[in-house]
């Protein structure tokens, strides 16, 4: 199995000493990424996987796991692909927002999403043209329309305040908006990776 295959995403994740201690929202080529209770987040490298199959395995104590690798939900995805940001520093007073998202449809995946209160809410996981899906504290998961974004730099901004998003809130394992399901989300960050690792398209053709 390529390296860039995701195997492990939405699966939930136990160690040693622990039964559960969150889900997998992000694999990478040497890393997964856990969302725990709360704003608990831990990226793990691979080779402390043990095995996986229902669950993923940390070989592992759970309070090894929190002091080495545990840091802040507020900071980026790790990703196989380096983003190149098409949004302005600076937004012109009279900016039309629909116009950016039409040129750069898939500008959004991998930001971070604060309310106008400066809450933070998640990261975008998934976007089409007129929503985006959020995967936030817990095992919270929104899906938002992109009517309710009022600006875009490093993160994505709603208009409305934080109490305001969980109108939107969906049952994590709910099929995403285009219908597919969300294990989607798994194939697409895979394929992305496996389109980036170097001597992929050869490799393909040699098969």
């Amino acid at each position: 199995m390529s390296a860039a295959t995701t195997r492990y995403f939405n699966k939930g994740v136990m160690t040693l000493d622990a039964p559960h201690i969150g889900w997998v929202v992000r694999e990478t080529n040497d890393k997964i990424v856990v969302f725990g209770e709360g704003d608990d987040r831990f990226d793990i490298p691979k080779d402390k996987i043990r095995f996986a199959s229902r669950n993923v395995l940390i070989d592992l104590p759970f309070y090894e796991i929190v002091r080495q690798y545990k840091v802040s939900r507020d900071e980026p995805l790790p990703t196989d692909v380096a983003p190149i940001s098409p949004w302005p520093k600076e937004w012109p007073p009279d900016v039309d927002l629909a116009t950016y998202e039409g040129r750069y449809p898939n500008s959004l995946f991998n930001k971070g999403v604060r309310t106008q209160d400066e809450e933070h809410v998640g990261h975008v996981m998934k976007e089409t043209d007129d929503m985006i899906v959020i995967w936030g504290h817990y095992d919270w998961r929104f899906d938002v329309p992109k009517s309710r974004i009022i600006a875009v730099g490093r993160n994505v901004i709603l208009g409305m305040n934080y109490p305001e998003v969980f109108q939107y809130r969906v049952d994590r394992n709910a099929p995403l908006p285009t219908g597919e399901s969300v294990e989607k989300l798994g194939d697409e960050q895979g394929e992305i990776g496996k389109q980036r690792q170097p001597g992929a398209a050869s490799t393909s053709e040699a098969q």
